[in-house]
């Protein structure tokens, strides 16, 4: 098999390989559906622990995921780790954390690290990840990933 037929056959036989293995974007999609009712009732303004609830289903998702938005799910759950791992060193339960009565109650180094990783959640590149997660849902999967 030499030549641009040869090619041709091993580049078809190669993605008809790949094909068996599995579906990861049908996965993933699946795992979109699955999750969606739950993440859309989560209201962080009613809620102040919804996301960390949120980032149960997030790790989910990130599991199934395809390996280009890999990535995004690692940046957006990394952040929200880092909050709750700063909640948690000073003392508060992420579920009952209230931004206008707890710092109040922190030491200067507590909250310093709360409001640092606060920040870096809420930061653009965090921001970005999590709105290509969102379009990715909708283009690839075609449902929004929450409802």
């Amino acid at each position: 098999m030499r030549g641009p037929v040869g090619l041709v056959s091993l580049v078809l036989a190669a993605s008809l390989l790949v094909g068996c293995g599995g579906d990861d974007r049908g996965d993933y999609c699946q795992a979109v559906e699955e999750h969606q009712r739950e993440l859309g009732e989560l209201d962080p303004n009613t809620d102040p622990g919804a996301i960390f609830t949120a980032l149960e289903h997030y790790r989910a998702l990130a599991e199934e995921a395809p390996s280009d938005i890999q990535d995004e799910w690692t940046q957006v759950i990394t952040r929200i780790e880092a909050v709750e791992t700063a909640l948690e060193d000073a003392g508060v339960d992420p579920s009952t954390f209230d931004p206008q009565e707890t710092l109040k109650e922190l030491s200067k180094e507590e909250r310093q690290a709360v409001t640092g990783a606060g920040r870096d959640l809420g930061d653009d590149q965090t921001r970005q990840a999590m709105e290509g997660l969102k379009q990715q849902a909708l283009d690839v999967c075609k449902t929004p990933l929450t409802q």
